[in-house]
């Protein structure tokens, strides 16, 4: 049977001074002065860092995931707001318009207003009136014709469309679809 470990003692840590001074210069020679001084002759390799790191492999994979997790969520999230802002603009003018309809409703409840526009709507005229129609009054006075040759040709497609709606036309051509009821037969037969 293995008994414990024994305990190695370790050196309490210097300050900075007194290790400075107790560091002997390194010569031009390097590891070489070293082993003349007489300590081991091996040394120990400096430990490269790592760059590649499990952890971080980790982290990243994580972080991935949570992204695709919550990428989706946030497009609803934001979906959800903007219709949120959509409803609450259309509600604001249907309030308006509820009121306007709230005004023209108590307008209505007025018997002047409500002749008016029969005067106005409907030429209604009352007992002992008498009405006149004016034909031709709505329209403005004589205007010269709008056609010129700008308009004419704005009228008509480009040329290239043209010929390629033509080529169209003869690939699918149209046919003339037309409803002739089917004779009867009698039942005198």
């Amino acid at each position: 049977m293995v008994g414990p470990r024994p305990r190695i003692p370790r050196r309490a840590p210097r300050p900075a001074r007194e290790a400075a001074r107790q560091r002997p210069e390194r010569d031009a020679r390097g590891s070489e002065g070293r082993r003349n001084r007489g300590g081991s002759s091996t040394l120990a390799a400096p430990t490269p860092a790592r760059s590649f790191n499990g952890r971080l492999v980790a982290l990243v994979v994580v972080a991935t995931l949570i992204v695709f997790l919550a990428a989706p969520t946030a497009k609803i999230f934001l979906d959800q707001r903007s219709q949120i802002s959509e409803l609450r603009s259309s509600i604001s003018h249907e309030q308006q318009r509820q009121q306007q309809l709230k005004r023209e409703e108590q307008l209505w409840g007025d018997d002047s207003y409500v002749e008016q526009q029969a005067r106005e709507r409907m030429s209604y005229v009352m007992p002992g009136e008498s009405a006149y129609v004016v034909l031709g009054a709505d329209t403005a006075p004589h205007q010269a014709a709008e056609s010129s040759a700008e308009q004419v040709e704005a009228g008509r497609p480009a040329w290239a469309d043209g010929l390629w709606q033509s080529v169209v036309d003869s690939a699918y051509p149209q046919e003339d679809i037309t409803l002739e009821p089917e004779p009867r037969e009698s039942s005198s037969k």
